[in-house]
């Protein structure tokens, strides 16, 4: 059981580290465009949308945990472990404008729809 827990953490790690470094690309083709056509766009997310992503992130990050927490085989590394995570899922929901725009409020207004 405790190669099984180690196996699923990695794929669970890798997984996020790949998915966070495709939107830091997509976030830095994004910043790129903007700049050469001279665009500077500024956003004002309503109560709404902003309850959405803290509501969201705070599950993120409470998954997270939870999941390192009962990882076997793992001891000595959980610390490290919470804190990539952490920073990776604050850069997506906070910082990351590709996934907020094509990702997640595609998904909750879909979410809402159904």
């Amino acid at each position: 059981m405790q190669n099984t827990d180690i196996c699923v953490i990695l794929i669970l790690e890798i997984s996020v580290a790949i998915f966070v470094l495709w939107a830091a690309y997509k976030d830095h083709s994004i910043r790129k465009s903007e700049q050469a056509e001279g665009i500077s766009p500024e956003i004002t997310r309503g109560e709404t949308s902003m309850g959405a992503l803290y509501t969201v992130y705070g599950a993120t990050i409470a998954s997270f945990l939870v999941l390192i927490d009962k990882t076997l085989g793992i001891e000595g590394h959980k610390v490290i472990l919470i804190i990539i995570n952490f920073f990776c899922a604050t850069y997506l929901f906070f910082f990351s404008t590709w996934f907020r725009n094509s990702v997640f409020f595609p998904l909750v207004q879909r979410v809402r729809k159904d």
